[in-house]
């Protein structure tokens, strides 16, 4: 049973993600350090692959300049994309 901590065998992997995506994704989930200051006041994270998805979204989603260039794959250029901040997120 796979608990999240490591990978020991070849993945399964989906359509959602290429096998060399998914190797990345579980190579960044192993090497995440919880001590890094960026997690604080984050919620509480395991190292799995939907973890690091996850984590990786809150930092791009936390960029401004990222979120401007993210419209425009947007419907209506993103006009009606609102970016609220949890309450997890303030430092």
């Amino acid at each position: 049973m796979d608990i999240g901590e490591s990978f020991v065998e070849l993945p399964r992997v989906t359509s959602t993600h290429s096998r060399v995506m998914y190797g990345n994704l579980i190579q960044l989930a192993d090497n995440l350090d919880f001590r890094n200051p960026v997690f604080a006041r984050r919620a509480k994270r395991n190292r799995s692959v939907g973890s690091a998805q996850a984590f990786i979204v809150e930092l791009a989603l936390a960029d401004w300049a990222f979120r401007e260039r993210l419209k425009r794959y947007m419907i209506t250029g993103g006009t009606q994309f609102i970016y609220t901040a949890d309450y997890m997120d303030r430092y």
